[in-house]
């Protein structure tokens, strides 16, 4: 029994050592050369929030990856409006255009000018009644 008791006692007084110098350690003041060191790495303190530094980066990249898309899409959407405008007023011109050659006059004209023997009719057209 004695044998046991003193295995716990020794057990214990580690344990009590183990915990004076983990309190000395957190004590420990950060300096610019433990920083330089690397020294800073080995601290228990710095080691626990390694996965909170990974997820911080992780997400920073996340980030600054979707702002460039985002740029690259508020560009595209940018030459899309100036194509969109474009194509109207072009549409917009070929419409008026189209307008005008249709109308009664410029048809007579044009078939003036293509020496066409088909002239417009003098009297008007038949109704036929139902």
């Amino acid at each position: 029994m004695n044998l046991f008791k003193k295995i716990k006692s020794d057990l214990d007084k580690k344990i009590e050592d183990d915990k004076l110098s983990a309190n000395e350690k957190s004590t420990e003041t950060f300096s610019v050369k433990s920083i330089l060191d690397g020294r800073i790495l080995l601290h228990s303190g710095f080691r626990r929030m390694i996965p909170l530094i990974v997820c911080l980066f992780i997400l920073s990249i996340a980030y600054i990856k979707n702002r460039f898309s985002y740029e690259a899409l508020v560009v595209k959407n940018n030459e899309l409006k100036e194509i969109k405008t474009d194509l109207q007023t072009t549409g917009l011109v070929k419409m008026q255009q189209y307008k005008e050659l249709s109308n009664r006059s410029a048809v007579i004209k044009k078939l003036a000018e293509m020496g066409s023997s088909v002239s417009e009719a003098r009297t008007p057209p038949i109704v036929i009644e139902k």
